[in-house]
């Protein structure tokens, strides 16, 4: 089956919620040092040269937003031709 750019790779996630003390603890003192030190989950997110930490979004808010950026990727894919 083909993946996301259409040569046989399959789908990575694009993001994860994972409890924070399961994280390595240098990990844990960036989440302090931008007040996220007390939250119980946090969600990483992978982009093409990042990856990001922050508090998860609810999941009604989450399902909303997967829905307008695949609206986004189909258009995107449409006008690059891909």
């Amino acid at each position: 089956m083909n993946g996301p750019t259409g040569m046989g790779e399959e789908a990575l996630p694009r993001s994860f919620t994972i409890e924070r003390e399961n994280l390595p603890e240098t990990v844990q003192g960036w989440l302090r040092a931008v007040g996220l030190g007390d939250e119980e989950l946090v969600e990483l997110i992978f982009t093409e040269n990042e990856v990001l930490l922050r508090r998860p979004m609810s999941p009604q808010l989450r399902e909303w937003a997967r829905g307008v950026s695949d609206k986004y990727d189909k258009m995107f894919r449409e006008l690059a031709g891909i």
